[in-house]
């Protein structure tokens, strides 16, 4: 079946509390307007990704100016179809030669579900319980879009031999919101000179193919740096082809009637990408070794909160051993929203190997000065730690005391309390991040210390209050609070005894 993201109605919006499905051509244009609307967070935010990408592969602004006029006015319709003459291709799921992100004639055995597609649906011991039944047996078009560059940009490799994406598995995403659902796309695009600052060989790649169009051979060694805005944009790094239902149906995940695919073909491809490719919605961390530096892109390991990643995701750092370095469209906007506030959308996966455990879609908020104040921004993140550390610290204290000198308790609360101190801190980071006044923030940093201390001290009395009647236990609950009160020192030279 005949789909093409550039011309069809596949964009799920929800607008004045009725559900719809929208082109891009009226989308760019502001001849319909909404908040995207699907069933599961994370295809919503890899709808959003696509949509940013399809619009920066069709648009490119010259300069922040021009930027500035596709953000604050639609373009014309013929502007939209002008852009999209001979990109038209690139974009046809159901394309006979070149479909869109798949390789016709690919060889399998058997068919595999579409539940595959939708990241952890067929993973996990859980998966009943959190997805319905029946969530991908058929997929419409656009969903069907959606997942496929979902699957090869954002999630685990399918394992065996599988390829995962351009950067690596399940990193960070991190996205610019903007007042509308247009506006996001565009402050999410590159301009050509930004594109030329963090690729230097964009000029020399500008005009390449995505690679399910110009296919790559075999056991190939690529350079990140001759790989394309665009190539890079519409990776596809495993062979997959979509194979469409004979019958109409509802689709699983969007619900709406039409044709639909129920299964697909997917194959191994083999090839190694030398260096990282700097992918616009990502930031990306190093470490020298030996005088080698070495680069990835941060993702979700384990179960800290988001707020945990902050820093490295609207800070640059830099000194002879590490570093960060943030996200393209971060260091883009630094030029021409520095006396706004900024809202980020940051999301992704949390796996082991090929299983999803854990699915992240969050919205903050960094106040007005963010761009020029990234060192606070850096020391909320860190006290916030910090607090956390310095409970954890006397916790373990008291479980293992200190060798041939004071009995440990033998109960181990570290864990428990620390999901709980993440959990009451949650509220007042975000807050902090979205309000601070940098103008004053020694003083907006001691009042979040306080707070950060106050539930450290609370959370740490409340632990420890059920073993304060057994003698045994005294000398560790002692060594424990003198801990915590040398930490409290540490940050605060006022810290006040428990």
């Amino acid at each position: 079946m005949r789909f093409n993201l550039l011309t069809d109605a596949w964009i799920p919006i929800q607008h004045q509390g009725s559900h719809q499905k929208i082109s891009m051509q009226q989308l760019l244009c502001g001849e319909q307007t909404g908040e995207l609307c699907l069933p599961r967070d994370d295809m919503e935010l890899a709808c959003l990704q696509l949509l940013c990408a399809i619009t920066q592969v069709l648009f490119i602004p010259k300069d922040k100016k021009a930027l500035g006029q596709f953000v604050k006015e639609p373009i014309t319709p013929e502007v939209y179809t002008g852009a999209c003459k001979g990109k038209m291709d690139w974009f046809d799921l159901g394309h006979p030669e070149t479909p869109f992100m798949q390789i016709r004639g690919v060889k399998s055995t058997q068919p595999t579900p579409m539940d595959k597609l939708l990241a952890g649906v067929a993973d996990g011991t859980n998966k009943a319980f959190v997805n319905p039944h029946g969530l991908a047996e058929a997929l419409c078009g656009g969903c069907a879009a959606i997942a496929l560059f979902n699957v090869a940009n954002n999630c685990p490799s399918m394992g065996g031999g599988f390829k995962g994406s351009l950067r690596g598995s399940t990193p960070i995403t991190i996205l610019i919101n903007g007042r509308t659902l247009r506006e996001t796309l565009w402050l999410n695009v590159l301009t050509e000179d930004m594109a030329e600052s963090v690729m230097p060989w964009y000029s020399a790649t500008k005009e390449q193919l995505p690679n399910y169009l110009d296919r790559i051979k075999a056991d190939t060694k690529i350079p990140a740096s001759r790989i394309g805005l665009n190539r890079g944009l519409l990776w596809q790094p495993a062979y997959f082809e979509l194979l469409p239902s004979k019958f109409s149906a509802n689709c699983s995940c969007c619900g709406c009637h039409g044709p639909v695919y129920n299964g697909f073909n997917k194959a191994k491809f083999n090839y190694t990408v030398e260096g990282i490719w700097p992918h616009p919605l990502s930031a990306r961390i190093f470490t020298v070794k030996k005088g080698e530096r070495e680069e990835k892109f941060p993702s979700f390991t384990t179960t800290a909160p988001t707020w945990t990643h902050m820093s490295r995701l609207v800070v640059d750092q830099q000194n002879d051993k590490e570093g960060q370095q943030t996200a393209p469209v971060i260091q883009q906007a630094r030029t021409f929203m520095v006396t706004d506030k900024i809202q980020l959308i940051i999301g992704g996966y949390r796996n082991n190997q090929a299983t999803v455990l854990e699915r992240r879609h969050e919205l903050f908020s960094l106040a007005q000065g963010w761009a020029e104040h990234g060192n606070v921004i850096q020391q909320i993140i860190t006290d916030g730690l910090a607090y956390k550390t310095a409970l954890r610290k006397a916790l373990y204290l008291f479980a293992v005391g200190i060798k041939d000198k004071v009995n440990g308790s033998g109960v181990n609360l570290c864990d428990p309390v620390e999901t709980v101190y993440y959990q009451q801190t949650e509220n007042l980071m975000h807050n902090s991040l979205a309000a601070i006044k940098f103008e004053a923030s020694q003083d907006e940093l001691r009042t979040l210390n306080k707070q950060l201390k106050d539930i450290v001290i609370d959370l740490f009395n409340k632990a420890t209050e059920s073993y304060r009647q057994e003698p045994k236990m005294l000398k560790a609950l002692a060594l424990a609070r003198r801990s915590l009160h040398k930490s409290f020192n540490e940050l605060e030279p006022q810290g006040e005894t428990l």
